[in-house]
């Protein structure tokens, strides 16, 4: 099969009898996802290439009616392997990879359609970074967690919301046809390294990949990436972002002393990570280590290389770390700093009700709480709080409506005086 390069000169340049935009994939029983998915992507690619790894869904007969070519594509416990053989058959001059459990919005589809026109046409080869929106489902119990926007620009039309929030995550997803780009790592495959190896600038574009997978807990499914994420780490021992990514499944799983010793294990090999260092601090404290967990979120101002959003959380975790051990003017001023550089962050508003609260603030804790309540739709910690405010004033009715609203946020977290 030929590769629609010339192979001479640094970027090798497409044939014009090439088809512009190949959507590339890889699927195992897509769920009700892909069928949206590539009808959508039927009006703004020019290719669809899906390799299916073992579907008993109707899968293949789904992405055979989108005029997908569908290639068996042995399982072999590795990501990269499987994009990378789906690449192997993709004849478009640019590729854009996404997953069966992803969406796009149409202005998005439309977006990331002109910039590949425009760079082919103008501005010659690069790859492009997107921001994934992995929803969660309730109560967040991830770091860097956000509420979605309102209103959302990006929502996706005729469609509710699909989760109180998201943990973002940006990797590249479109890149020119070329063989020296191809992914990298068994779990969590990239093809950075090759678009770096190849000179390529890496845009990054405000199209936002809507992804679900994370919304019905799925225990086997945790396991599954678990193992080879632990497999990966074997084949790459000195890989940091190996060990980081160990950390991420086995929280995934419930295993906070396994995601602890995988996160030490990254920052043995990569100590000066401020993000790394947040979320080794994070894990500490879910674990109650709060001295540890200090001294991990204090050095990631000290070690240097944090940005304002990382200070900012180290600052906001310290003071939680501060409250649980009855420091609280220390706890003041570490949400002072928080909250000067992010003033609207629903969840320091949240802490500050808290402490407020604890100094017997009332009506600055009610103030607080309201606000946080107001800046993260969907979710529950806030008006759990009121109700715990309004319980200790003794206003027992207050309390129980804000229980109950605590509740309709999130139906699975322990509520006083619900069943």
């Amino acid at each position: 099969m030929t590769t629609g390069y010339d192979s001479t000169g640094p970027h090798p340049q497409p044939s014009p009898s090439s088809p512009l935009l190949t959507l590339a994939m890889i699927v195992k029983d897509g769920g009700q996802f892909l069928a949206p998915l590539l009808e959508a992507a039927t009006e703004w690619v020019d290719e669809i290439v899906i390799g299916d790894t073992g579907s008993r869904d109707g899968s293949r007969e789904v992405a055979g009616r989108a005029g997908a070519a569908v290639l068996d594509v042995p399982w072999r416990n590795d990501f990269a392997a499987a994009r990378n053989e789906v690449l192997e058959h993709c004849t478009g001059r640019w590729i854009l990879v996404l997953d069966a459990d992803e969406q796009l919005a149409p202005r998005d589809w439309r977006g990331i359609r002109a910039w590949v026109e425009n760079r082919h046409r103008v501005a010659g080869p690069a790859a492009a970074s997107l921001v994934t929106r992995n929803y969660l489902p309730g109560r967040h119990r991830r770091r860097g967690w956000r509420p979605l926007p309102e209103p959302d620009p990006h929502a996706l039309p005729g469609q509710p919301r699909p989760a109180p929030g998201f943990t973002p995550s940006a990797k590249v997803r479109i890149f020119p046809r070329h063989p020296a780009i191809r992914f990298r790592g068994c779990i969590h495959e990239t093809v950075e390294d090759g678009v770096r190896r190849s000179g390529l600038a890496v845009v990054d574009l405000e199209h936002p990949v809507h992804h679900f997978g994370y919304l019905q807990d799925d225990p086997a499914k945790a396991e599954f990436y678990r193992g080879i994420a632990r497999t990966k780490t074997e084949q790459e021992p000195q890989n940091p972002q190996a060990w980081s990514e160990l950390a991420d499944c086995a929280i995934a799983c419930g295993d906070l002393g396994e995601a602890v010793a995988a996160i030490d294990r990254a920052l043995i090999i990569e100590p000066v990570d401020p993000d790394r260092r947040l979320t080794a601090g994070w894990l500490l404290l879910q674990q109650g280590k709060l001295d540890q967990a200090d001294a991990q979120l204090a050095s990631v101002a000290g070690g240097g290389g944090a940005d304002d959003l990382q200070l900012a959380e180290a600052c906001h975790l310290r003071a939680q770390v501060a409250l649980r051990q009855d420091r609280g003017e220390t706890a003041g001023r570490l949400l002072a700093v928080a909250l000067h550089l992010f003033p609207d962050n629903g969840h320091y508003q949240n802490t500050l009700g808290v402490w407020h609260l604890a100094h017997g603030r009332g009506d600055k804790a009610r103030m607080a709480l309201e606000r946080a309540a107001g800046l993260l739709p969907g979710c529950a910690d806030p008006w759990l709080n009121l109700g715990k405010m309004y319980e200790a004033a003794g206003m027992p009715q207050a309390a129980e409506e804000h229980f109950l609203r605590a509740r309709r946020e999130d139906p699975r977290i322990p509520v006083p005086g619900c069943a």
